[in-house]
Formats: structure tokens, C-alpha cells, sequence
């Protein structure tokens, strides 16, 4: 746990965690393959590719000859605030800045805090275009409150309107660089005139601790869902197989809808296996007798049970912090688990010695969607929805349990090296 506290100090964007998890992945031998260049692949390869900077691909190849792909996958954005292109405003004798809603953050959560800038900005360089990341860790900007004095109904619940209340101030007026972009060409030391355009968000500087008497908890921005993506990484970097194509997909933009080109519902996951199969000199059919055996574990974090709020879960079906993995079930397909996709991973994770949580929500309380079922529009094959209960989700500070991490290092670890043999409507065969 301590390992993946380190890991989201340095990961305040999608762009960061996926740097991060780059350099990770070439320190263990990982090579970069680039999407409009030849992939030359190699049996027992290890390979990765990405896309905008803020979504990644990793694979490995058998030593011997391919039976099927072994797929999971995350995302590596989180709700927040994302600076407008002209983001200055003076109001009064200091300067705000214009920002939009990323996602869907709890406004609250994000009042009253030291927040921090991060992100990406392209410059021009030598006749190119040239992007460098952003990490802010000062506190530059704040969300103040405003006082009870002027509203007295604010414990009885305020609606927070974001173009007027979560605007963040930045600086006064008379200050040296009340220009936000005289700051960032300060800190990377270029010429302001130099900088071109940006994708810059607000962020949480308290970045993560244990918590509880015992250290059972873990409480950090961005559990959801970075949690998960580092999670499946590490077991990805662990995991032996002799037989699968093991797949670890890190998506972008999950958090709005994934419909941009390097999120689920683009063709990023979909080309990657084409040209996989196509690199180990299969034909189409055979990529397509490839993907038949083959399975996909979505994880993303669940809601696990709030003492405060008992009322909000369905009586017989909720999950808890240190309970192990929770397998995500809805009747109306938000979530992509089957009785045959929930009954392959509680498999998998009792051979792995992993504790599973069946969950699923009030029947009359609307629940979120992962990432797995756009995919799935792309990469029709068997599919569990999964993740590790938390609190808080969505807040700019969460709560997860410290036991679970390795929980779902350990199985999806077990779930790479796991090869199906056979496969049809009414009998799985499993071969370790």
C-alpha cells in the first residue's frame, strides 16, 4: 500500500499516471511500440503502446505459441476541474479562474482546501510543437466558502452553481504573475508567448496516507480509479504464462463518457488486438479463434457501505472496505458481469485464495457505469465488471481499505496465468 501511496503522489493527472506507469513498465523490459510505426513482435515479448499521452496499452506475449487474449482493464482519469481556454477573470481586486466541471467531483469536497494546478501544455519549440507536463504543487489556488454570516441555511444543504461558486481565486490584482500562464513559463523556464494551448485541471494536494487505528484504511485523491490501474499493472508485471496474451488496457475520459479517441469507445483497444494478432502472423479468422477463448475483467472501484447511510444499500447486497473484491452485478447492463463471466472470476480468485463480494444496488436507486461495456461494443467477448469498495467516491479525497489492493494484485496475477481450453455455451474448461 505504501507503494501505491508513492505512486499517486506523482500522478495528479491521466497524463502523469501515464507517464509514470511508462517509466515503470520500461525498468521491467517493456518495449514502446508507436501506433504509425511497423510493430515487429516477438514470442515472449513484452510491448506497450499509447495514445494522447493519457491512455496506455501493455501486453505480453507467450513463449510459445498464442491460444487467447487474457484482457483488463481501467481508467486513469478523475473528476475534477478543467481551466477553460481563456481562464482569467478579474473580479474586484483579484484574479479567478474559469473553469469547467470534469466528470462528476462533489462540489463540496473541493472547497476550502490549497489546490494545485496540473495538466499539460504544448509550446513551440524550434519549428515544433512540443508538450510538457505540468505539476503545480503549491498552493496557488483556493474554492473559499462563503461564510455562514451571509448564508445561514448552508447546513440545511446549498446547491453550488459551478460557473459562480467553484470558480477558484488565484491571485490579486497588483501580484507579479496574476497571469497564470507567467507562471507556468516561470516554472518551465520558456518564454510565456511560447505556450500555444493547455489542458490544465485544479488538484488535491493532500496526496494520501494511511488512516484508523489499525491502518486499515488508506485515504487519497483519485482512489477512483487509480486504484485499480495500479493494481492491474503490478499484477500484469508478476504474471507467467505459457499460453495467454496478457492485455492490461488504461483508459482516459471514463469519467465523461470515454467517447474521445483515447477512450473505451474509441477503436484504441479493438486495433491494438488486430495488430497483436497480426505482428504473430495470424490471419483474421485465426484472431477471431483467438478472441473466442478469450475474457475481459473491467475494474473499477465500487460504492461499499456507509454506516452513516445504511438506507442507500440494497439490504442483501452491499460490500465492504477489507472485504476483498467486489463482483458487480445490474439487470440493466451497466455492468457487463453474467452468471458464466462472475462464475469464471469467483473461480480465479478462490484458487488465488481472494475473498469476492457479490454487490448490486437498491433497485431503486440508479447506479454508475464502468468502462467494460462501452468496451465491450468494441471487443465482444465474456466480461466481468469488478472493483474494490470504497467510500467517498468522486469526493476530492477518498477512503478505501489498505487490505484490498493486494487482494486484486493477487487475482488478476492469477487470472493472467489461468488458460481456458474450452469453451461454449455450457462448459468451461479451465487449465492452470
Amino acid at each position: 500500500m505504501k507503494q501505491f501511496l508513492e505512486f499517486i503522489k506523482d500522478t495528479p493527472t491521466a497524463f502523469h499516471a501515464c507517464k509514470k506507469i511508462k517509466e515503470r513498465l520500461l525498468s521491467q523490459g517493456y518495449k514502446e511500440l508507436q501506433e504509425a510505426s511497423s510493430w515487429d513482435l516477438e514470442l515472449g515479448g513484452k510491448y506497450f503502446v499509447g495514445r494522447n499521452m493519457s491512455s496506455l496499452i501493455a501486453f505480453t506475449l507467450p513463449k510459445k505459441e498464442a491460444q487467447c487474449f487474457r484482457i483488463t482493464a481501467a481508467h486513469l482519469d478523475s473528476p475534477t476541474f478543467k481551466l477553460k481556454p481563456n481562464f482569467t477573470l478579474e473580479k474586484g481586486k483579484y484574479v479567478k479562474l474559469n473553469t469547467e466541471v470534469y466528470g462528476g467531483p462533489i462540489y463540496s469536497s473541493w472547497m476550502d482546501r490549497p489546490l494545485g494546478i496540473a495538466g499539460r501544455v504544448f509550446i513551440e519549440e524550434k519549428n515544433q510543437i512540443v508538450a510538457k507536463l505540468v505539476n503545480i504543487t503549491k498552493p496557488v489556488v483556493m474554492i473559499p466558502n462563503l461564510p455562514i454570516h451571509y448564508n445561514r441555511n448552508v447546513n440545511k444543504g446549498v446547491e453550488l452553481n459551478p460557473q459562480i461558486d467553484m470558480l477558484p481565486i488565484y491571485a490579486e490584482q497588483k501580484g507579479e504573475t496574476n497571469n497564470l500562464y507567467q507562471y507556468l513559463a516561470k516554472e518551465l523556464n520558456i518564454d510565456e508567448n511560447a505556450i500555444l494551448s493547455s489542458d490544465l485541471y485544479l488538484t488535491c494536494l493532500d496526496r494520501g496516507c494511511l488512516a484508523g487505528a489499525n491502518e486499515e484504511f488508506v485515504m487519497a485523491p483519485q482512489i477512483d480509479n487509480l486504484e485499480c490501474s495500479y493494481g492491474l499493472i503490478e499484477a500484469l508485471l508478476k504474471a507467467k504464462s505459457d499460453s495467454n496474451i496478457s492485455v492490461c488496457a488504461l483508459f482516459d475520459n471514463e469519467e465523461i463518457g470515454s467517447s474521445t479517441l483515447q477512450g473505451a469507445d474509441s477503436t484504441f483497444l479493438a486495433d491494438t488486438l488486430k495488430r497483436i494478432s497480426l505482428g504473430l502472423k495470424k490471419t483474421e479468422e485465426e484472431h477471431y479463434m483467438l478472441l473466442g477463448k478469450s475474457f475481459f475483467i473491467s475494474a473499477d472501484n465500487a460504492q461499499g457501505f456507509h454506516p452513516n447511510y445504511p438506507g442507500k444499500y440494497d439490504e442483501s447486497n452491499p460490500c465492504y472496505l477489507n472485504e476483498g473484491i467486489v463482483i458487480k452485478n445490474a439487470a440493466g447492463g451497466s455492468y457487463t458481469t453474467s452468471a458464466l463471466s462472475s462464475a469464471v472470476f469467483q473461480k480465479i480468485c478462490k484458487e488465488a485464495s481472494v475473498p469476492v463480494q457479490l454487490n448490486t444496488n437498491r433497485s431503486d436507486v440508479r447506479g454508475g457505469s464502468t468502462l467494460g461495456a462501452i468496451s465491450l461494443s468494441h471487443v465482444s467477448i465474456p466480461s466481468v465488471d469488478i472493483g474494490l469498495a470504497q467510500l467517498a467516491m468522486h469526493s476530492a479525497y477518498e477512503t478505501a481499505g489498505s487490505k484490498d489492493l493486494d487482494y486484486l494484485i493477487q487475482a488478476i496475477e492469477a487470472f493472467y496465468t489461468y488458460f481456458i481450453d474450452e469453451v461454449n455455451e455450457e462448459k468451461i474448461l479451465f487449465v492452470k
